[in-house]
């Protein structure tokens, strides 16, 4: 960059060296299959087995452990040193313009984070961060890791990679940093040495019993996460947090004084120093607005009485009071135990979780480092946050990204830093929608590639966070417990449906990747879409109901839904009919509907045990005998379907109409012909599963329609297009109702292992529907799971 320019402005362009994400996913493949090569430390104590580097040629490796102090890229000169003459450099920060800076300075470096994943214990994490560090100081190498605040504060990664480093020989040092409690301290006025204070952990304050002492500051960490051992990337939620505000009302009453502090990480920003009764706490509204950055400070309430023992000593008391010894002092955390090794262990198969963040070169994080190192800026910026953005801002920096600059405020610099969300054209989300609502166009792009749509990733995305109809499915907890079935519409949001446990619920909304809904008798729901790192669509959230157990009000619980899994191959149900090709005649059919319909393949008129495989003009029947002879497979296109509507397939239809919203109509179909409202429309012409037919009865003159079964009932529906008497177009769907006891039977049998519970919900929908048309619960599933799972396919793809 050109140091002729001010300081500020060395930012308003990209660095020169910036490594991209593909690079840092490889080096941290290579990474993790060489620590995985390598695997545990020797010795049969559970201790390191290394205890000297002279069984490595007397190679000694140098770490250092720097922090990054809790304003963005708080590093001193020295530090920044020593980033760049380390051989090796490992971060783990919490800022994102914090991250561009090291990766500026080091394009190199592995950002820790990735060792971070939601259910996974934090602790194996913390392990896994320490053993990848250590891997390039015992090959006696020079390793700088970097971690934000103090590196000793509340960092169990740092101190272990130090001891265990000292036991093997290498010189290690811990430089300090700038932590929570320093900047609390010059922020709040307090000082520790009078009258004195306490600081605990607040998830170990309550589950180890620690005394809190009221004469004393007392000061909490991690108030955010109370109870919490794994780890959310898009936040927690906060639900344990009234065990802790219990405790400190037993020991400061309700009324006493917490300041919710969170300290400042931008130049140019004042720090959060909110002060709350511990009642007012107890508000949902005021709980918001504790974080993961949150420590508290509790002032002092009463003198502390002298202690008994001293004054015994200096002669000025009888003996008192006893204490009772603690059983340790100190988590011993530098071993390798059986929860060690599993971490290591889990280096052999490890990959980069789908919802890490990728830290880009944003202008939002190159103004921030601006703020840092440009005083005459800063200042500015204090005054005058709008223009001083203005007059800072390169090209590249979009209107977005200036109005959340300007707002000069904490989270609002960090999304500006992050990086605004990308946005889709109009056009790249029409051809997105098409992809995700027709399977041929996804396994098209699977097949011809995405090189010419570069920003497809984003542009799915960003869709994926704005759009419904991508996660419609049904989803549950293993045991069924809880089931939401989410039914997303393309092109019609208001019509959107979500069913919990089967019960509709009214007016649900999805933003910003989050479905809510809020009923009127105060139960209500926030659940966020991703994907688990099996893949799999997931809701994840709360879910509050009213008169739980007897309960007055609405309780509100923590789930974790997973979507139930679709067989492999796309049901039967949708190729159902006859078909000649390969000098056989293959047929679909489905039993008539008794106690346990089912769907059979036969070969020329024989049954058969086959797979079937769906493609995008036919589909493939593998591994059958005909005529005592095995067969490899039978390739089947759909335009060779015989022309007779498959006997399956007959039944009363109920129609629904735009026209008749309430009545809609009854179409028959049989073998001695079509009927609407019981009158003969003589014009049906028939080809397997197509029907239509012109100059029919007036609810529907015409109509080219599709006939299939329902997989979930097995129960004929239809849809296609009805047109009026001049030729209007409009939609239509139907299907042959279930009766009462047929829904019973099916939802007594689960399928597709979904289990009983769920299914039985779903069972009742898809029977619910047949009353007024059908929904196809089952085909709107399939197709977004399966349309989904090809695009993500295709760009895996085009990644490797």
């Amino acid at each position: 960059m050109d140091h002729d320019l001010p300081s500020g402005h060395h930012y308003t362009r990209p660095f020169d060296r910036f490594p991209s994400q593909y690079e840092h996913q490889k080096r941290w493949a290579e990474l993790t299959r060489a620590i995985a090569a390598a695997g545990p430390p020797g010795g049969d104590s559970g201790r390191s087995g290394r205890e000297s580097c002279d069984e490595y040629g007397g190679a000694k490796g140098e770490l250092t452990v720097l922090g990054s102090g809790i304003e963005a890229a708080g590093f001193t000169r020295a530090d920044e040193r020593l980033l760049r003459e380390a051989d090796h450099v490992f971060h783990c920060v919490a800022d994102p313009a914090t991250v561009v800076r090291i990766n500026a300075w080091r394009p190199d470096a592995y950002d820790l984070g990735v060792l971070y994943d939601d259910a996974k214990d934090r602790y194996l994490t913390y392990v896994q961060m320490s053993e990848a560090v250590l891997h390039f100081v015992r090959a006696g190498r020079r390793v700088a890791a970097v971690f934000y605040g103090h590196p000793g504060i509340f960092v169990l990664s740092s101190h272990r990679a130090v001891r265990i480093a000292r036991r093997e020989g290498h010189r290690a040092v811990m430089r300090p940093g700038i932590s929570a409690l320093d900047v609390l301290c010059a922020d709040l006025g307090v000082d520790p040495s009078t009258p004195g204070m306490q600081t605990f952990e607040a998830s170990d304050l309550l589950i180890r019993g620690r005394r809190i002492d009221p004469s004393l500051h007392l000061v909490l960490w991690q108030v955010g996460v109370v109870g919490e051992l794994d780890y959310q990337r898009a936040g927690f939620t906060n639900r344990h947090l009234p065990v802790l505000l219990d405790r400190l009302e037993e020991v400061y009453g309700p009324d006493h004084t917490v300041v919710n502090y969170i300290g400042a990480r931008y130049r140019g920003l004042e720090p959060v120093t909110a002060e709350h009764s511990v009642a007012a706490l107890r508000d949902p509204a005021v709980q918001r607005t504790v974080t993961s950055a949150s420590t508290w400070y509790l002032a002092p309430t009463a003198a502390a009485p002298a202690d008994p023992q001293v004054l015994r000593r200096l002669g000025l008391l009888q003996p008192g009071q006893t204490v009772r010894p603690p059983d340790g002092p100190l988590r011993t955390i530098d071993e390798y135990g059986p929860r060690e090794r599993a971490a290591l262990d889990g280096f052999a198969d490890f990959r980069i979780p789908a919802a890490y963040h990728w830290q880009e070169d944003t202008p939002g994080a190159r103004f921030v480092l601006a703020l840092g190192e440009d005083s005459a800026l800063r200042a500015r910026y204090v005054r005058e946050p709008a223009a001083a953005v203005a007059d800072w801002a390169p090209p590249e920096l979009g209107a977005a990204e200036r109005a959340l600059l300007s707002q000069r405020e904490d989270l609002a610099l960090q999304a500006a830093a992050r990086g605004v969300r990308h946005r889709p054209t109009p056009e790249a989300a029409r051809r997105l929608r098409t992809l995700l609502t027709r399977k041929s166009e996804a396994r098209a792009l699977l097949r011809d590639g995405i090189t010419a749509w570069p920003s497809l990733r984003q542009d799915l995305e960003s869709v994926l966070d704005d759009a419904l109809y991508p996660w419609t499915g049904l989803y549950g907890t293993p045991d069924g417990e809880l089931s939401v079935y989410v039914l997303g519409r393309a092109t019609d949001p208001p019509r959107h449906r979500v069913h919990i446990d089967g019960r509709r619920i009214a007016d649900p909304r999805y933003e910003r990747g989050v479905l809510r809904w809020r009923e009127p008798d105060g139960s209500g729901g926030e659940l966020r879409t991703e994907f688990g790192r099996d893949g799999r669509r997931r809701l994840v959230g709360t879910v509050s109901a009213t008169g739980v157990g007897g309960t007055a009000g609405s309780v509100t619980r923590a789930v974790r839904l997973t979507e139930y899994p679709l067989p492999e191959t796309p049901p039967l149900a949708d190729l159902v009919g006859g078909y000649r090709a390969g000098g056989v005649r293959v047929d679909v059919v489905s039993d008539a509907p008794g106690a346990l319909p089912r769907l059979h393949v036969s070969v020329d008129g024989e049954p058969v045990t086959a797979a079937v495989l769906l493609g995008p003009a036919g589909f493939e029947v593998t591994g059958f005998e005909v005529a005592d002879f095995e067969v490899d497979a039978v390739t089947v296109p759909f335009d060779q379907s015989l022309p007779d509507v498959p006997p399956c397939l007959y039944g009363d239809y109920r129609l629904r109409l735009p026209s008749r919203p309430d009545a809609g109509a009854r179409l028959r179909v049989a073998v001695d012909g079509v009927t609407l409202d019981g009158q003969p429309v003589p014009k049906a012409g028939s080809s397997g599963r197509r029907l239509g037919w012109q100059d029919g009865p007036a609810p529907v003159p015409g109509a080219e329609l599709t006939l299939l079964l329902d997989p979930i009932t097995l129960h004929p529906m239809l849809h296609g297009t009805g047109r009026s008497a001049d030729g209007t177009p409009f939609p239509l769907v139907g299907m042959v109702p279930v009766e009462a006891e047929a829904a019973r039977r099916l939802a007594a049998r689960p399928r597709f292992g979904i289990p009983p519970g769920p299914w039985a919900h779903l069972t009742a929908l898809a029977a619910e529907a047949g009353q007024d048309g059908g929904l196809f619960w089952w085909h709107g599933w399939e197709q977004s799971a399966t349309a989904l799972r090809t695009v993500q396919l295709a760009l895996w793809e085009s990644e490797r």
